[in-house]
């Protein structure tokens, strides 16, 4: 576990497990193999697709708004769960 932040004190009162969920949540983890790298392409281009039409079929407003917010957060935490190595207590994929 290293620190990119000037305090060495970012650990401090955290316990182990807390040290790695930190770790896990933040820091980059590139794309371990180009399969990876392609699986982040592919759901790149679903939520994508959503968001197309989304703004072809949707009329301007608070709500459509909130459908391109919440695909952003889609891809986001898509993204994430690609990239972030699994929790140790995480049930198996597709489960």
């Amino acid at each position: 576990m290293t620190s990119t932040a000037p305090d060495n004190d970012l650990y401090a009162g955290l316990d182990e497990r807390q040290r790695a969920e930190l770790d896990r949540r933040c820091d980059y983890h590139p794309p371990a193999d180009l399969a990876t790298a392609e699986r982040h392409a592919r759901w790149r281009a679903a939520v994508k697709v959503l968001m197309a039409e989304a703004m072809r079929s949707l009329p301007p407003g608070r709500e459509s708004s909130l459908v391109l917010t919440a695909l952003d957060d889609a891809l986001m935490y898509g993204n994430a769960a690609i990239a972030r190595p699994p929790m140790p207590s995480a049930r198996p994929a597709g489960h």
